[in-house]
């Protein structure tokens, strides 16, 4: 089964309306002429799964609220556009800080004076300096070296769509992103000017002509996708049995240790909704992810009737796959070949240390491990949001849901497996 972006998997991802006012960038610096073949080019920014005036992307009524937050991390606290013309040169290299209004839905607008009638090459980078990425030498350019996005000025030539294809990014701990160090974000994009779609800037004071008459200058508004760089995980716990219980930690079986910087390969359905395939660097690797809540394990409270929610905490995408480890989906005869799964580490001791023992059933006393598959989870494409709510009742009655809202909920009754 397929899935889709994280736009349409959770309900509203940033609620926030675009405020205009303190979001126009402004720039003239790349073009060295102000012929007639001088436009415009307003750019806006939007997160891929940025609500359409300002309704839920999946357009359902009974959406959770807790699928409308959007953590720190999530948000756009930088952002840098580099336009590239044809000849492989920089025109624009724009850098905005946005840490004093991070953005959660869309920004706009950047306005650039450029050269028309031509195609543009348009990356977008946001939030660069979560993550480290070596830049390579670029084509024909011996005597500079280019450490970082902002030491490629206008003129200078610019790495090739081939090289910024195979730029990767690896995190030393992919769950650790908050406001300090927030997703990555990245796309590319190619935008024909000519001067059909072109209308008149009525912002422009015009200028004179050869004979003297008022020249209004032309401007093109274009809307580009910004896609975070990982997948989101969020875990809901109900603890409906009769006794507590502490959570010591969760697993993700597997995460891959690096990713494309940009979205490498992604297609889409016709809609856009959904993502169809992927590309992963073959060189990547795949280990277990462990989500440890320390010495201070989370409670979970007897008789609970509403869930515990946990921080999210976000994976790179991938596409790991063992043909040893198989699931066979008893809902559709399907087999699954994926090793995605999950686990989760119950205690029946409380912080102190103390035992407060099993109950009558088949749960044990003391530590011990849940696990079984992400049934409908094949791949983990990149700006997904996977929610699993879990269900704990009295003697070995512990179900999950796998929630990839809005299209698909997939139940497991009694769900995990033991594993002690």
């Amino acid at each position: 089964m397929r899935i889709k972006d994280w736009g349409h998997i959770v309900s509203v991802l940033g609620v926030c309306l675009l405020l205009i006012c303190g979001c126009d960038g402004r720039s003239d610096e790349g073009l060295s002429s102000d012929g007639p073949d001088a436009v415009y080019l307003d750019i806006n920014v939007a997160l891929r799964d940025a609500p359409v005036s300002g309704r839920s992307v999946s357009g359902r009524a009974d959406e959770d609220p807790s699928y409308d937050q959007v953590t720190d991390a999530e948000k756009m606290h930088t952002l840098r556009v580099i336009l590239v013309r044809p000849d492989g040169r920089v025109e624009h290299n724009v850098y905005l800080d946005l840490k004093n209004a991070p953005v959660s839905d869309r920004y706009g607008k950047i306005r650039l004076k450029v050269q028309g009638n031509e195609e543009k090459t348009i990356y977008l980078l946001g939030n660069e300096t979560s993550v480290s990425v070596e830049l390579p030498a670029v084509e024909g350019e011996t005597s500079r070296v280019f450490q970082s996005w902002g030491d490629f000025k206008p003129g200078d030539k610019f790495l090739t769509r081939e090289q910024m294809a195979g730029l990767v990014l690896s995190f030393d701990n992919v769950g650790t992103f908050n406001d300090t160090h927030p997703l990555p974000m990245s796309e590319c994009h190619t935008v024909m000017l000519t001067d059909e779609g072109l209308e008149p800037d009525d912002e422009g004071q015009g200028q004179a002509g050869e004979e003297g008459e008022k020249v209004v200058p032309k401007k093109k508004e274009i809307t580009l996708k910004i896609t975070r760089a990982a997948a989101k995980f969020t875990y809901e716990i109900t603890n409906k049995s009769s006794r507590d219980y502490w959570l010591s930690g969760i697993r993700i079986e597997k995460s891959a240790s690096h990713e494309y910087l940009l979205p490498n390969g992604m297609k889409y359905d016709d809609a856009e909704n959904e993502v169809t395939d992927f590309q992963v660097p073959a060189s990547a690797g795949y280990a277990s992810f462990n989500q440890s809540y320390g010495v201070k394990n989370v409670k979970l409270e007897a008789k609970s009737t509403a869930p515990v929610e946990l921080s999210s905490f976000y994976l790179l995408e991938g596409k790991y796959e063992n043909a040893d480890d198989v699931y066979s989906a008893n809902m559709d005869g399907k087999n699954y070949k994926t090793s995605y799964k999950t686990a989760i580490t119950l205690d029946t001791k409380d912080n102190s240390g103390i035992d407060l023992g099993g109950n009558t059933g088949s749960i044990p006393s003391g530590s011990f491990t849940l696990e079984d598959f992400f049934p409908n989870l094949s791949t983990l494409p990149r700006n997904t949001h996977v929610v699993v709510k879990i269900t704990i009742g009295d003697a070995d009655d512990i179900s999950w849901q796998v929630d990839l809202r809005p299209y698909s909920e997939v139940i497991l009754e009694p769900g995990f497996g033991l594993d002690i």
